[in-house]
């Protein structure tokens, strides 16, 4: 059976309020008393009840994280551990335990979005993916419940969000291509519902205009964001009878299933096809060929997430703020 501040309290002869206070670390205790009641704590192996204490301070010291995409998905994917670490470095800091939930739909993000704000169980909420008409930001906007987006927003002035600049990242990468000597240039995994990958379609979209390159549909394949493989997409662009002389893929496991399907049809990369994605994780520099990526800086996303939120959680007003974090474009023999 477990300890409890009743089993304390008789055994060091006090009231459970004066445990509990020692437990807060309440001022009007006594060095003498607390020293004692910690002590008995000790050799009684007691644990404070997170839960009771969470009720009482009106504060869980927990935060969820809503995973966009299957468990299984999501969490294979590198960008999501490196983007987790950013938070728990900031959450263990400020002594907060995070609650993962991985969510496969809109709907089911909401569900798991208003459990969280409606249980009491988290104190604020961090969604690593924006929507677009994302339902899950209108019910905690409703709720005037703490919470910060990973990913930039429709409704930019009335959320808390960090983010890259995506229309940049997709610019770059195409101007990359076009310096190269590149035309034929495909966008291979835009997702109609996140922003994210809108953003990237628009500065591809952006560069060919600005070079004088008409933008042709067929050259873009849309995706699913996390679910889908570069293998899939590649195989429907060029089973239509489109060949691209370079391809962006909006993530690096696409791109990396790009060139599986290219070294199987014996296309060579760069020679034939060249190929770049976004979001660059260690493995990119020993593929065959090493990959041309664009580092998103996973890690500062997350850490910054967490300290908007935590600016959030602690204020007494209401306002809103934002911050871009620098991505850099890292150039290998992909093109």
């Amino acid at each position: 059976m477990s300890v409890t501040i009743n089993d304390i309290a008789k055994a060091a002869n006090v009231s459970p309020s004066t445990v509990s206070r020692t437990i807060a670390n309440n001022p009007r205790i006594s060095k003498k008393t607390r020293e004692r009641i910690l002590k008995l704590m000790e050799e009684m192996n007691y644990h404070p009840n997170m839960i009771a204490r969470s009720l009482a301070n009106k504060s869980t010291k927990i935060i969820g994280v809503v995973v966009t995409g299957s468990t299984e998905k999501a969490f294979q994917h590198p960008f999501f551990p490196e983007i987790l670490s950013g938070i728990a470095s900031i959450a263990y800091k400020n002594k907060y335990k995070i609650l993962i939930s991985s969510v496969n739909s809109a709907t089911e993000e909401k569900k798991v979005v208003t459990e969280f704000a409606k249980s009491g169980i988290t104190s604020g909420i961090i969604l690593l993916a924006s929507r677009v008409k994302n339902p899950s930001v209108d019910e905690l906007k409703q709720m005037k419940f703490p919470f910060v987006v990973v990913g930039r927003p429709e409704s930019e002035r009335e959320v808390n969000w960090v983010d890259n600049d995506n229309v940049c990242i997709g610019y770059d990468l195409t101007k990359h291509f076009i310096e190269r000597g590149y035309k034929e240039i495909a966008f291979l995994g835009a997702s109609p519902e996140f922003n994210v990958t809108l953003d990237r379609l628009e500065g591809y979209k952006k560069a060919l205009q600005e070079h004088n390159i008409p933008i042709r549909d067929e050259l873009i394949v849309n995706g699913k964001f996390v679910e889908d493989t570069g293998y899939a997409l590649i195989q429907e662009l060029i089973g239509r009878g489109i060949m691209p002389n370079a391809v962006i893929a909006c993530d690096v496991l696409l791109a990396f299933g790009v060139i599986r399907y290219l070294n199987e049809k014996g296309m060579k990369v760069p020679d034939d096809i060249a190929v770049a994605g976004v979001n660059n994780v260690p493995l990119d520099e020993y593929f065959n060929p090493p990959l041309t990526s664009v580092d998103v800086n996973a890690f500062s996303l997350g850490a910054k997430a967490f300290e908007l939120l935590l600016a959030d959680m602690n204020k007494e007003y209401t306002s809103f703020d934002r911050a871009i974090v620098p991505a850099k474009l890292i150039v290998r023999k992909s093109t």
